[in-house]
């Protein structure tokens, strides 16, 4: 049997936010446990200094980093954290203003009953819902569809993570040097092989207050044009020279639920 959990990443102040998940995964007969969110305005100049070195910071990013960044992404460190700590098998990270599509039971309860855990990260949601011309690879599966994809989407509201996928995660990310899905983008550098999951069993309204980018200044921000453009070529090398190894490691999956 495995040992899983739900969590729910949510900031002390949105209770309003935490009565709408809570109400929606009773619903569904769902527990979930939840994350104390990091409230990064509230996060000093040396605390945002340890976590997130500036040096480090500048070199991997074209754009200074907001708190609101910084507290997300130690938000989802704590939750990958918790999954090691609590000797889990895999958990279901959420972040709290989703909202529950008809096919999540049934999401939560295939990937609990998959016949293998040769997994480490399973997007639930990405933040834009692009076409079919960004995946890589699929397989059929029941009714539902796993997926590679030919670029990572961003987006960090939903997914599975295997305590593979966890420790890897909290090994390869010792600072904070981009927003967490912009970590998750370059997957190659956090050592994990991330699969998608077709329907999506959550929907965001992305049009929505944003506790990250409450102002819209973030679009605003000065960029480093040049940085930004070496760091775009680079990516596009990595990912190049990485593909091939998650498409063997998504051959390998498949090939174990073809079995089952």
């Amino acid at each position: 049997m495995l040992k899983y959990k739900v969590f729910v990443i949510n900031l002390a102040r949105s209770q309003e936010r935490l009565a709408q998940i809570a109400a929606q995964l009773a619903e569904v007969n769902i527990p979930f446990e939840r994350i104390d969110a990091v409230e990064g305005k509230q996060l000093s100049a040396d605390e945002i200094e340890a976590v997130s070195p500036a040096r480090l910071a500048k070199q991997h990013y074209y754009r200074d980093l907001s708190k609101g960044e910084i507290g997300c992404s130690l938000s989802h460190k704590r939750a990958w954290q918790k999954i090691i700590d609590d000797d889990l098998d895999l958990a279901f990270v959420f972040e709290d203003d989703i909202h529950l599509e008809a096919n999540f039971a049934a999401t939560i309860n295939m990937i609990l009953n998959l016949p293998t855990m040769d997994w480490d990260f399973i997007k639930l949601y990405p933040l834009t819902r692009k076409s079919r011309k960004n995946i890589q690879s699929s397989m059929q599966y029941g009714e539902f569809e796993f997926v590679t994809y030919k670029k990572f989407p961003l987006g960090a509201m939903a997914q599975a993570i295997s305590r593979r996928g966890a420790e890897s995660l909290i090994k390869h990310m010792p600072y904070i040097v981009q927003p967490v899905d912009g970590h998750l983008k370059s997957w190659w550098t956090l050592g994990i092989r991330p699969f998608g999951l077709l329907p999506y069993c959550i929907s965001v309204d992305i049009e929505g207050p944003s506790d990250i980018n409450p102002d819209g200044n973030l679009e605003r921000a000065p960029q480093r044009r040049v940085t930004k453009l070496m760091l775009n070529w680079s990516r596009a090398l990595m990912r190049f020279i990485a593909t091939p190894q998650l498409e063997k490691q998504f051959r390998q999956f498949t090939q174990a639920l073809k079995k089952d």
